[in-house]
């Protein structure tokens, strides 16, 4: 526990002066402001490192964390700001990982529990197709398909415990989710159906459903767990460009506008949430991977 402690310490040590030093150069770099109007300016940037200015900035943002004082460009508070987007990230990052993983550990089973080679690498194939293909492509079809042309949910925005509002950015982002882990699951399921442990359950007698359904299952979702976890905590850090498609209010969202704005304080606070939960997120995964193959293990044994 004091190591885990440690570690959790040295990390956001670490990242927080990162962040820090990384918002402060990207905001005076002022090069950046027309970069996208394709204009030049003769200021000249200077390579030289200040580690005194990097320091003293360092320290004034952690104060201004610490004591609440974090403002955002436009004069609200960081905390405020953040807090109000956390309901819209979680809801949607949940209802993403939920239909994406469920789908896709389902398929996975399903084609063994049907033997049915011919489906199984027809959705090998759907899968890279969905990794391959950037996402606001499936973004922009959902739109088109289930709110222009079926007039079935709406464009975007977002209200409080209302998932009639995640549902198109969340398919989007769960199509991802489900290629990712129906890939990963299914090559380790069938692996896992000619194993000698399966033909042992076979020859006493168990029902195929049973050996599918629950003893590969519990078999190879440990290790497809990882890949669930690294999926829900890059959604809860944000996804910008399906939160700015369906004019989402998430962290994606504020990210997109911090860098746009050059907001030093909003963007270096939502890179170090975004570096904590990914890590907090991970470790969760990683012990809670250990106990349930220490718990299969036993079983076995």
């Amino acid at each position: 526990m004091r190591s885990e402690a440690l570690r959790f310490f040295i990390f956001v040590f670490a990242l927080s002066l990162i962040v820090s030093s990384l918002a402060s150069f990207r905001s005076k770099d002022k090069i950046y402001t027309y970069a996208d109007g394709g204009l030049t300016i003769s200021e000249k940037t200077t390579a030289s490192i200040d580690i005194w200015k990097i320091l003293t900035d360092y320290s004034q943002f952690i104060l201004s964390l610490t004591n609440g004082s974090a403002k955002t460009a436009s004069g609200e508070s960081v905390y405020t700001h953040i807090g109000s987007r956390l309901l819209p990230t979680f809801h949607l990052a949940i209802f993403s990982v939920l239909f994406g993983s469920m789908t896709g550990v389902f398929l996975s089973l399903y084609t063994i529990y049907r033997r049915n080679k011919i489906f199984h690498h027809t959705l090998v194939r759907l899968s890279e197709v969905i990794l391959s293909t950037p996402v606001f492509v499936f973004a922009i079809l959902l739109l088109i398909v289930f709110f222009y042309q079926l007039d079935l949910f709406p464009p975007g925005g977002y209200e409080s415990f209302q998932t009639y509002y995640v549902i198109l950015p969340g398919i989007a982002l769960g199509m991802r989710v489900f290629a990712r882990v129906y890939l990963f699951q299914a090559k380790e399921a069938w692996n896992e159906s000619s194993s000698s442990f399966v033909l042992l359950l076979q020859t006493r007698g168990y029902p195929w459903r049973h050996i599918v359904f629950t003893e590969i299952f519990r078999k190879v979702f440990p290790l497809t767990l990882i890949v669930i976890m690294l999926d829900f905590s890059s959604l809860i850090s944000g996804a910008m460009i399906v939160e700015e498609i369906f004019f989402f209010p998430g962290i994606g969202k504020s990210l997109f506008y911090s860098i746009k704005a050059m907001d030093t304080v909003l963007l270096a606070t939502l890179l170090l949430y975004i570096g904590v939960v990914f890590y907090i997120v991970n470790r969760i995964g990683f012990h809670l991977q250990k106990v349930l193959i220490g718990e299969r293990h036993e079983q076995i044994v």
